[in-house]
């Protein structure tokens, strides 16, 4: 393995981490990181975040740069739903939140340190990558996984909301979520503090509010890299107060629509990918930046392992693809949720949060209570006073509450096959994908607001996370628009999920099995 050579292709995050760990393992490697811009200071981006779970991870294979990163990082905060009258706590101090530019210093100086070649301005192609191995780090637009989408099998889907990455020259007090409207138009906006004088303000807009704010002629005659001003401006009056009548601050600010990355492959040959270009994770869930740096961390141990490339490559893959993929899933459902919170803003707060913090399947209501045990208490007022004090018991009885829908009524929420009604009324449909908010759903969620007919709908499917959350979250659906009776039916495994479900209005009743 003596002399290895490494050609890193992208000077981000994960391409700067993997040089670093890389040399770090093998001093006798040549590793070279080649980036397209000329100077880190031209970053696009704001304040990104890290979880205390990655930080670990980093600081035990090198906790130099772990403690480097901390230093210049900003912790404490909480995550608060800011309604128009209330401000409701989802949850206490978990993340780290950095400015980009300060963690690609930190990242750039820790790999100078170990002898990485690090070259600004540097546009490489594929083609002319000579090394040993070449390392594809060029983010969610890779160039790199582009020339070898064949051989990698890529797929790449757009979400439907449209966002714009923003700062402010001020530290909010706390994280938080908010929703504004102008007219017909709601924004949505997830701020939170990253440094003393600074915040990241990320804003969203649906499909509705695209069309009545009028933005797609805002990005007439934009030049590439231009900032859209007048959307920027427009976001200023909505976020009057939230902004301390501020200006927001912008870096080739601009609408886009979140791109969902997976391949098939992770590697081709000699070349290998990693972080953004490999896989993307929808903002709302965490963070691309976990994700790369601990993808880091997971190629230059599989290369240390062994001299033969293509099995450090398989090795590397088969440590990152199931946690990679857990976390994909949980992030598809967030995307989602916040996809539909137009029709989630209107209800009560305490409500929307619980609906939050249970959105993507893996916190239970038991879990959000063991914290903030009185938001839950009002969540559940729609089905009496709950015992929140002792949440191991919630489940059984949120199960337990009895369903009076004009369509059914049953003691319980938590029915047996035999419990279901027989008759024309009543229909049972199969959900095996997990695209809830796609055409073929859209299509099922029309099918049924025009039939008059059906009063109950039983939704079935098979028993993995993926369709139990796919089911879960299109019974929501059918009964933001039909005046059906909808119930589930999950496994024993997911009663848990089930009960959360319930809970926050997703479904009416479950059906275990």
């Amino acid at each position: 393995m003596a002399h290895r050579t490494i050609d890193v292709i992208g000077g981000g995050p994960a391409g700067l981490a993997a040089a670093r760990l890389i040399k770090l393992a093998d001093p006798s490697a040549r590793v070279t990181v080649h980036e397209r811009s000329d100077s880190s200071t031209s970053t696009f981006g704001f304040g990104v975040s890290l979880t205390e779970s990655t930080m670990r991870n980093l600081a035990a294979v090198d906790p130099r740069t772990a403690e480097q990163i901390r230093q210049v990082s900003y912790a404490g905060h909480s995550l608060t739903l800011r309604a128009t009258d209330r401000d409701v706590q989802l949850h206490g101090a978990r993340n780290l939140a950095i400015g980009r530019a300060a963690l690609l210093q930190v990242l750039t100086d820790a790999a100078t340190a170990v002898g990485v070649d690090i070259r600004m301005g540097s546009r490489v192609d594929i083609s002319d990558a000579d090394a040993d191995v070449v390392v594809a780090a060029d983010g969610a637009r890779s160039g790199v996984r582009d020339k070898l989408s064949a051989e990698l099998g890529v797929h790449i889907s757009h979400g439907s909301l449209h966002y714009m990455w923003c700062g402010a020259d001020f530290a909010v007090d706390t994280a938080y979520f908010a929703a504004r409207s102008l007219d017909d138009s709601l924004f949505v906006t997830h701020a939170y503090p990253y440094a003393q004088d600074r915040s990241t303000f990320l804003i969203e807009a649906d499909e509705q509010t695209w069309a009545s704010a009028g933005l797609a002629h805002n990005e007439d005659g934009l030049a590439p890299g231009e900032t859209d001003e007048a959307s920027v401006r427009l976001l200023e009056q909505a976020f009057a107060v939230d902004l301390r009548g501020r200006k927001l601050l912008t870096n080739r600010t601009r609408w886009a629509r979140f791109p969902t990355v997976s391949l098939d492959r992770w590697s081709y040959r000699n070349v290998v990918v990693l972080g953004d270009a490999a896989h993307t994770a929808h903002y709302t869930i965490g963070s691309g930046t976990k994700l790369a740096l601990e993808d880091a961390i997971a190629l230059s141990a599989a290369l240390a392992e062994t001299p033969d490339v293509t099995d450090a490559f398989t090795r590397y893959e088969a440590a990152r693809r199931p946690g990679v993929d857990r976390f994909k899933h949980l992030a598809a459902r967030s995307q989602g949720w916040w996809s539909s919170y137009r029709s989630r803003h209107v209800q009560a707060p305490e409500l929307v949060a619980l609906s939050y913090m249970t959105r993507a399947g893996n916190l239970t209501v038991a879990d959000y209570a063991v914290d903030h045990p009185d938001v839950v208490r009002s969540a559940l007022l729609h089905l009496g006073d709950a015992p929140v004090s002792e949440p191991d018991s919630l489940d059984d009885w949120i199960l337990s509450r009895p369903l009076a829908h004009a369509s059914l009524a049953r003691p319980g929420r938590e029915l047996a096959s035999a419990d279901i009604p027989v008759g024309v009324g009543v229909r049972h449909l199969t959900w095996g994908g997990d695209e809830v908010w796609g055409e073929q759903a859209d299509e099922l969620v029309g099918r049924l607001q025009a039939d008059p007919a059906t009063a109950v709908v039983v939704l079935e499917g098979p028993d993995d996370a993926v369709a139990v959350g796919a089911r879960i979250d299109l019974a929501e659906r059918f009964g933001w628009h039909t005046a059906c009776a909808v119930l589930v039916a999950l496994p024993v495994t997911a009663r848990p999920a089930g009960a959360a479900a319930v809970a926050s209005n997703r479904c009416h009743a479950i059906v275990l099995r």
